[in-house]
This record gives structure tokens, C-alpha cells and sequence, in this order.
């Protein structure tokens, strides 16, 4: 669903833009208000540690799932990036909580390749994003029906993860300490704040480079290269699909070199294809 959610942004932006008259300028001040959501997420992730992971999970899945349709009854670009804002918020949760999971149930030495599965499956979510959305454009409902048939699977899955069980590191950790209470900046007074402060500040510079890259990238392709909602939706699509391997090698990869080498790596490659999309003719 972060797959999906991402490439419908970024697939069906010029189309909003038309439909509701706001400038380019304009549609940058719309992704930043929406990605604000990202931020915001990190107080209900928090929650995880006081209400389970497994109830942060299926509040993020039912919120998301909730205002991906509301997002499709937007009756204009306040409400549009209002709703969008809380979907994103819900999605990173989710997205974060299950790297919770994955980093709490299995062995250090499968860490990688379990995460590197499930960045795999969010290419599946913008393979399945790429490939219906220039025919859901064309539809009555237009962009609009991006988010309805969005919300579909949540719908499912929402229903589905009553059978998941909580992990068993914070069901051991609650059995033997209690539920912990902490304060929101006790991270700042441990050994772990220089690490962590380096962390946030790398992926904060990945956001910028990644995200804006996938958002505004259908605007230069129909803009600057006067490709078609076809032609765009095909080349999302085939992009998608050949990052699968790389994806799952990726993760692999981080087990057998570690995670600074492979990290060096990966952050090279993804350097060198954001300047290239935007610089090959």
C-alpha cells in the first residue's frame, strides 16, 4: 500500500492540478502539506510501545484504509490534502510498525533480507499502481477511482489480520516489566541519541531525493518529454518490475557485506537513476 500510495500521488497530480486550477507552485505546497502526515506518524508509532504492535497495526490499517476513500470524495484541494495528510500518517505508521515486526521476530542474520522482502513488496504495490491507473483515468470518475479501488484490498486486509499475533519480544517485555511509559525526548539523554540524530538526518536527505524524484516525475515526463499517461504508466511499471531482484538483493546483501558497505552501495545506485530520470532524453 506505500507502493501504491506514492506512485497514485505521483501519477495522478498533473490530473488534479487540471481538475481543480492550482499551479505547479501551488501543487508543491499540496505534496509538502501531505508529507507532513510523515512526520506526524511518529506519535502513533510511539503508541506501539504502550498499546502492542499488534493494535498500532490495526488502527494504521483502518485509518489509512478510511481516509484513502474519503481522499476520493475530496471536494476540493483543501480537503484533498487534508485527508491525504492523515492517509499518509496511517500509511508510514503501518509501514513502520511492520518493520517493528520484522525486526523483532526474526534473527539478526535474516534481518535484512526480511525487510528487503517487504520493500520488494511495495514495488508490487507501484507495479499494480502503474499498470491500472491510465485506464482508472479514463473512467467517469477519473482520479477519484484511484483511491476507491485503492482502498479495496485494505478492506480485505483489515478483516484478514485478526489472526496475527503479537510479537513475542513485547510480550515478553510486558510480562516482565509492565507496560513502559516514557517521555517523547528521553531518546535525546541515552548513548543511542548521536546514532539516532545521524540516522534521521539520512533519511531525511533520502526523502528528499527519493520522494521528490517519484512525486514530480510524471509532471517532467509529460511536461519536458511529452510523454502520454500510457507511456508514463508504462515506464513506472517497468521501473517497478526490474527493481523486484534488486529489491530482495538488497537485502540480501546487507546480511553478507553489512549494512554501512551495503548501505554505501544502494545509496549510490539510487543517486545515480534519480539523475538519470531526469536527465536522459
Amino acid at each position: 500500500f506505500e507502493g501504491f500510495d506514492f506512485f497514485a500521488l505521483a501519477q495522478i497530480l498533473p490530473n488534479i492540478r487540471h481538475d481543480m486550477g492550482i499551479s505547479h507552485a501551488q501543487a508543491g505546497v499540496l505534496v509538502a502539506v501531505i508529507n507532513i502526515g510523515s512526520v506526524l506518524a511518529y506519535l502513533l508509532v510511539r503508541k506501539a510501545d504502550r498499546w502492542g504492535r499488534r493494535r498500532v497495526l490495526t488502527v494504521t490499517i483502518m485509518g489509512y484504509t478510511l481516509f484513502s476513500l474519503l481522499t476520493g470524495l475530496a471536494p476540493n484541494v483543501v480537503v484533498f490534502g487534508l485527508c491525504q495528510l492523515v492517509a499518509r500518517m496511517f500509511l508510514i505508521g503501518e509501514w513502520a510498525v511492520a518493520m517493528i515486526y520484522a525486526a523483532e521476530e526474526y534473527p539478526a542474520d535474516r534481518r535484512g533480507m526480511v525487510i528487503g522482502v517487504i520493500q520488494a513488496c511495495s514495488s508490487l504495490g507501484a507495479i499494480t499502481c502503474a499498470g491500472v491507473v491510465p485506464a482508472l483515468l479514463n473512467t467517469p470518475l477519473g482520479w477519484r477511482s484511484v483511491y476507491f479501488v485503492g482502498a479495496i484490498p485494505l478492506l480485505i486486509i483489515a478483516f484478514a489480520r485478526r489472526n496475527l499475533r503479537e510479537t513475542t519480544r513485547f510480550t515478553e517485555q510486558v510480562r516482565e516489566h509492565g507496560i513502559q511509559t516514557t517521555s517523547l525526548t528521553r531518546l535525546l539523554y541515552t548513548p543511542y541519541r548521536g546514532r539516532m540524530l545521524k540516522l534521521a538526518l539520512i533519511w531525511g536527505l533520502t526523502y528528499t531525493c527519493t520522494q521528490t524524484s517519484i512525486v514530480f516525475w510524471k509532471e517532467f515526463a509529460v511536461g519536458e518529454r511529452g510523454m502520454t499517461d500510457g507511456q508514463v504508466g508504462l515506464s513506472m511499471t517497468v521501473a517497478a518490475v526490474v527493481s523486484l531482484p534488486l529489491l530482495f538483493m538488497s537485502g540480501k546483501l546487507i546480511d553478507v557485506i553489512g549494512r554501512r558497505r551495503g548501505a554505501l552501495i544502494i545509496f549510490t545506485v539510487t543517486a545515480l537513476g534519480v539523475f538519470l530520470a531526469y536527465t536522459l532524453t
